[in-house]
C-alpha cells in the first residue's frame, strides 16, 4: 500500500550515508524525497535543487531528507559531487521504499528494484500533508517550498491535495 496525503508515515529507522542513525528533529516538518539512483543526472539535479533552497526550508523549520537504495559508498560520492548539507538515508535493504509502497520493477539490465521518484511533505506529527507522484526534478524543490509557504500562510487548508 502506498503512503499518501493524510496517512502517518512509517517509522524511519534508518542509517544516514555518514553511518549515523537518522533522527527527525522534534517539532520540524520534513520533506522526504525518494530518488532511484545516485549516478544519474536527473537525481543529481533534484538533489542540487534542494541544496540550493535548503536555507529557505530551514528558515521555515523544514528538514530535507533524501532517500535512496544505492550502496552507502555511492551515496557518499553523491553527497560530495552534489555538495549536500542534508541527510541521505540509506535504503539498500529497501525497507523504507517498501513501507512507502514505492518500489518499481528493475531497470533494464539490472536485478535490483528501485524506488519511484516521489516526494512527501510530512508535518511534525508524522502525517503526510502533501504527496507528489509526478516529480519534475528541475522544479521539485521549488514546488515543495511553495507548498510549504502556502500551508504555513494558511492558504491551503489543513491537508493539501
Amino acid at each position: 500500500m502506498t503512503v499518501s496525503t493524510g496517512d502517518p508515515i512509517p517509522a524511519l529507522n534508518a542509517t544516514q550515508d555518514n553511518g549515523r542513525p537518522y533522527e527527525a528533529r522534534p517539532g520540524w516538518w520534513r520533506v522526504l524525497f525518494f530518488f532511484p539512483k545516485t549516478s544519474t543526472s536527473h537525481c543529481q539535479l533534484q538533489a542540487r535543487q534542494y541544496q540550493a533552497r535548503l536555507a529557505d526550508f530551514q528558515d521555515l523549520q523544514v528538514d530535507v531528507v533524501g532517500i535512496n537504495g544505492d550502496p552507502r559508498q555511492d551515496q557518499v560520492r553523491f553527497r560530495g559531487l552534489c555538495q549536500l548539507d542534508y541527510p541521505l538515508l540509506n535504503d539498500q535493504e529497501q525497507r523504507i521504499s517498501t513501507q512507502f509502497g514505492l518500489l518499481d520493477e528493475p531497470w533494464p539490465g539490472e536485478q535490483v528494484r528501485r524506488p519511484r521518484r516521489e516526494t512527501f511533505l510530512v508535518d511534525p506529527n508524522g502525517i503526510v500533508r502533501r504527496h507528489w507522484t509526478q516529480v519534475d526534478v528541475d522544479q521539485d524543490a521549488a514546488t515543495v517550498l511553495s507548498s510549504v509557504r502556502d500551508l504555513m500562510d494558511g492558504a491551503s487548508g489543513s491537508l493539501l491535495v
